[in-house]
């Protein structure tokens, strides 16, 4: 069988039905057989702005998005207008015919600056400043415009008077008509999307057989794409992975304040209070549910989670960059009186409100150093869905063996991007209890007699000690005695040697790809998969690279990386901040100063294409620093 790599973007109006169009595209080609990744890129306005998803199949495993693309459906004229860059020779088009006369001057949604760019682009070749314009531009580079009257098909395939409501799901079938996928596959993901509500699957599947029909008639279709075998799997986004991943990991209790992009994971729990549908047998997901709380705001929302911390309950909280800087406090509180509590911190555009939809990795050095004072805390980061998962379960593992804070980093695009994995079952987790008092009489919850840190954890309602956010003594009592303090002190950040020995090294740092290459890349978080693409992209130029990706930043794995660099010919930092963070963390603890740099931070999501362009400039030409630029 042939290769097949499909890059397509599908964009309209923020509220116009992009992500139902993005995720019946998804799942019909996961029917199909093929491997599907996307992405969502939304605006903070509440209707009406610009957004869109870009998604990557393939018939081989998937693990990035790239540009140029081979399709692109216009469900609005700003999408013709915003995307005019990101087609080439062979892009198909698809637009509704009623917006070519759609002048510049009248897209009022186009942010200020961009609808410059595009009229000074327009000007600058010769081109009208409307949609026409743009898409003779688009021929000019090989692009084929298919106009579609998509109020007239509409209305004859579904006569409630309201066709625009149905132009997401007609953009969606003409999509997959386009490439072959079998209608039968489109009319069970209406059923799966809209469940039972008849009323709204029988006109959308008539929109489907509108779009099959008008796209056979027209000879529209440029592939006929045959069914794969694939074996069971799941479409999860990563706070779909988180919130699932806690659960598996024995969470009881969740709170949260409303902010993008960390939200959905709490709704999701809500939704889904006992995750029968992963795994029915096991106990753990059948029994007592998760409490959600949503809170006043996000000082409550860290100190309740605290609270119920402080009962036994399993217990964490998820936020944004703005909700993390109003739990500073509460989390050096909760360093003090070592409670086990996980805070899932959603890094998105900062500082201040910053891009509140868009990706950043900008919060890292703020979580390993947030709260006034010093006390341990772990801080550990998820690359892709399927680490979602298990980094949600080990985060709540972790908390409970060393008593502490444990800040899990999902940066917006991960949060953000939806992948087909293997569904989770939860039988390689296993849930870990402390140490527990013997519960009889008042006892010394901060004891020094301990090798590893860890004194036996006790509870309210169970146990008698006291909870200061003074300096204090074995059982609990406010002092500031120099001795005591040293020692309580020492205690405390002994957790931190206990963990460096006990947790494995695949889980903190790992090098993927050959043990010697003529260049390493160091990156975190969600560019992983990008990163990896990479490689196999340079290994066909004859250029042997590997990767250095890092898990967890607190404790750091400083020998580990510190011994990957020093082999390293070329080593290249790829991260979705300005000031390459990640870097400035293995030079503060190793000392190595990792020069060469791919940095992006206008909030859109990492691309293939671009990273490869990027990497030549720096092996090739020798550019020590590059900064991506691209995305609507």
């Amino acid at each position: 069988m042939e290769n097949v790599d499909l890059s397509i973007v599908i964009g309209g109006p923020q509220g116009g039905g992009i992500d139902t169009a993005s995720n019946m595209i998804s799942k019909a080609f996961a029917y199909s057989g093929y491997q599907v990744i996307s992405v969502r890129e939304f605006h903070s306005n509440i209707k009406g702005r610009h957004s869109y998803v870009h998604l990557r199949v393939k018939n081989s495993q998937v693990r990035s998005l790239r540009y140029p693309v081979d399709i692109l459906v216009a469900l609005d004229p700003d999408t013709i207008f915003e995307h005019h860059e990101d087609i080439s020779k062979g892009t198909r088009v698809l637009y509704d015919a009623d917006f070519e006369a759609s002048e510049l001057s009248q897209a009022r949604m186009i942010m200020r600056d961009t609808s410059r760019r595009i009229k000074e682009m327009l000007e600058s070749t010769g081109h009208p400043l409307n949609v026409r314009g743009v898409l003779d531009y688009m021929k000019s580079k090989g692009a084929f415009p298919i106009p579609i009257s998509f109020g007239n098909v509409v209305s004859e395939a579904v006569s409630d008077g309201t066709p625009t409501r149905y132009f997401n799901t007609f953009g969606a079938a003409a999509t997959l008509a386009v490439v072959g996928i079998e209608k039968n596959y489109v009319e069970k993901v209406i059923k799966s999307v809209f469940g039972n509500k008849e009323k709204v699957i029988g006109p959308n599947i008539k929109v489907v057989d509108a779009a099959y029909d008008y796209c056979a008639r027209n000879n529209l279709r440029i592939k006929n794409l045959p069914d794969l075998e694939m074996g069971k799997k799941m479409l999860l986004t990563g706070n779909d992975g988180s919130a699932i991943g806690k659960v598996l990991g024995g969470l009881r209790f969740q709170t949260y304040y409303p902010i993008t992009p960390a939200s959905d994971e709490s709704t999701i729990l809500e939704e889904h209070e006992e995750l029968k549908w992963i795994d029915g047998e096991n106990t753990n997901l059948i029994t007592g549910g998760v409490t959600v709380v949503q809170a006043e705001d996000e000082i409550s929302a860290i100190n309740m989670a605290s609270g119920a911390a402080m009962t036994g309950t399993r217990s964490a909280t998820a936020t944004s960059g703005p909700g993390f800087s109003l739990m500073a406090e509460a989390i050096s509180f909760a360093g003090m009186d070592e409670i086990p509590l996980v805070v899932t911190l959603y890094q998105r555009g900062g500082p201040s409100t910053g891009l509140p939809t868009r990706n950043g990795q900008s919060d890292l050095l703020f979580a390993l150093h947030t709260g006034h004072g010093e006390f341990p805390r772990m801080v550990i980061s998820s690359g892709d869905v399927k680490e979602c998962i298990e980094d949600s379960a080990r985060a709540l593992n972790y908390a409970q063996r060393y008593q502490l804070p444990v800040i899990h980093l999902i940066d917006k695009n991960l949060a953000n991007t939806t992948e087909l994995v293997d569904i989770p079952d939860g039988s390689s987790i296993m849930i870990q209890d402390p140490e527990r008092s013997d519960g009889k009489d008042a006892f010394s919850r901060f004891t020094l007699d301990t090798k590893n840190g860890i004194s036996p954890i006790g509870y309210f309602g169970r146990d008698i000690f006291w909870l200061t956010g003074d300096e204090h003594d074995e059982k609990g009592h406010v002092t500031e005695d120099t001795w005591m303090r040293d020692r309580q002190m020492e205690k405390r950040f002994l957790k931190l040697q206990t963990a460096e020995e006990e947790i494995p090294m695949s889980d903190r740092a790992i090098v993927l790809g050959p043990s010697r290459a003529d260049v390493t890349f160091m990156t975190w978080g969600s560019q992983k998969g990008l990163v990896l693409d990479v490689i196999d992209a340079l290994g066909k130029k004859g250029i042997k690279a590997n990767l250095l990706y890092l898990k967890m930043f607190e404790p750091f794995p400083a020998k580990f990386v510190s011994d990957v660099l020093k082999k390293a010919k070329t080593v290249i930092g790829v991260e979705s901040n300005m000031t390459a963070q990640a870097s400035k963390v293995i030079k503060m603890n190793t000392g190595i100063d990792i020069e060469n740099q791919i940095l992006k931070y206008n909030g859109r999501h990492v691309t293939e294409d671009e990273v490869m362009e990027a990497s030549l400039k720096i092996i090739e030409k020798k550019q020590k620093i590059v900064v991506l630029e691209n995305g609507a």
